[in-house]
């Protein structure tokens, strides 16, 4: 069971994970995440990061994967929730061949 600050400000980190896609669009097309236990039983953050086709090309996607962890970083603070961070990334092409629910834009 999730017992940390996390569960209890999901609105808080929601509504800055908002302001990170907006900072870094277009680049970054969406971001999803779910706060669960990994494998070693630690409370985690698991981002599903959706990049531009063009940002997810080989040339330039070190740089921008490096700034949108280094963003979510440090506009989140999640030493103030003690979460271990998972970034998974894929292309908007990639969603649409897979079309993944957990991947999904949200609604506005």
């Amino acid at each position: 069971m999730l017992t940390r600050p996390a569960v209890a400000n999901e609105a808080e980190i929601d509504r800055r994970i908002k302001d990170v896609e907006r900072k870094l669009a277009p680049d970054v097309a969406w971001i999803r995440y779910s706060v669960t236990l990994d494998s070693t039983g630690e409370e985690s953050i698991y981002f599903r990061i959706v990049l531009s086709d063009q940002a997810s090309r080989q040339r330039r996607l070190r740089a921008v994967t490096e700034h949108v962890e280094s963003e979510l970083s440090e506009m989140i603070g999640f030493d103030d929730f003690g979460l271990n961070l998972y970034f998974n990334y894929r292309s908007r092409s990639e969603q649409a061949e897979l079309k993944e629910p957990a991947w999904r834009p949200a609604r506005s």
